[in-house]
């Protein structure tokens, strides 16, 4: 059994369908898989057809971007209830409200001299859900960025000139709205984020578990934030973020090393252990 809890598919900033990546995931020998979509939960019906197919078991996940009083946090939630009433108003809210953020965004950067136009930003999002990675890689098709790394970290990024704040929604919040659709709630990769911000403050608000195993994370890293892990009493999750080959994460599906018997028995309780063993 093996087993990677974190991926995009086109229905955010992902380069694959949720086909795509059931069948990546059966290459690469997983046994199950979550997609953690930005604020949607639309692959996860999709994928759900391909299981039997391809023999990789699905459960629900999403991304949750947060901005409150923690900062900019990420919120991976699993196993909830992806119809519940609560999380479909919640991605409806979020997908409306990114239409709106992102326009801003592109006026700021017209103000700036960029000459590029938000529909075409939009016709990026083929799944309906707009981030910045869309807005960046027209920055690049009209030759102002080498790439879409570049564009994203000199002009998008939190801080960057063309930057703009969005509607609070907080990592509490976030927390919350998982729970209450019955799912698990888990901090994402958090040796990556380049502000401070209080693990015991986010554990108190009701966290479960943190993205101790993640692409991004350094040797030392993972060690650290296993150590929180369990100081705090939470859970651990593994996850390689893949967006596609040819992103700014291209780690591929379960490449991520990680200790089984620190995800393995959370997992079961959401995914049993007979249903996923490969």
């Amino acid at each position: 059994m093996k087993v990677d809890l974190h991926m995009h598919s086109v229905f955010s900033d992902g380069e694959r369908t949720p086909r795509g990546l059931m069948d990546l995931a059966a290459i690469q020998g997983l046994s199950c898989i979550a997609i953690t979509d930005h604020d949607s939960v639309g692959a996860y019906s999709e994928a759900k057809v391909h299981e039997e197919r391809t023999g990789v078991r699905v459960m629900p996940g999403i991304e949750l971007n947060t901005y409150g009083p923690n900062g900019e946090l990420h919120i991976l939630g699993y196993g909830f209830d992806p119809d519940h009433p609560l999380m479909t108003a919640h991605c409806e809210w979020r997908r409306q409200e990114r239409e709106s953020w992102s326009r801003k965004i592109v006026r700021r950067l017209n103000r700036m001299g960029y000459d590029i136009c938000w529909e075409d930003c939009r016709s990026k999002a083929e799944g309906g859900v707009i981030v910045r990675t869309h807005i960046a890689k027209v920055l690049v098709e009209h030759r102002y960025f080498h790439d879409v790394e570049e564009a994203f970290d000199r002009l998008l990024a939190s801080g960057s000139p063309g930057y703009v704040e969005r509607e609070t929604f907080s990592s509490e919040e976030a927390i919350s709205l998982i729970h209450e659709c019955g799912g698990f709630a888990f901090l994402a990769h958090p040796g990556v984020y380049r502000f401070g911000f209080s693990i015991d403050r986010v554990a108190d608000e009701g966290l479960d578990g943190i993205e101790v195993y993640y692409a991004g994370h350094s040797e030392l890293e993972t060690v650290q934030w296993w150590a929180e892990s369990e100081r705090l009493g939470l859970l651990k999750s593994v996850g390689s973020d893949f967006h596609g080959e040819v992103t700014r994460n291209p780690q591929l599906p379960g490449s991520v090393d990680y200790d089984k018997e620190d995800v393995h028995g959370w997992l079961s309780q959401i995914v049993p252990v007979s249903e996923v063993s490969r």
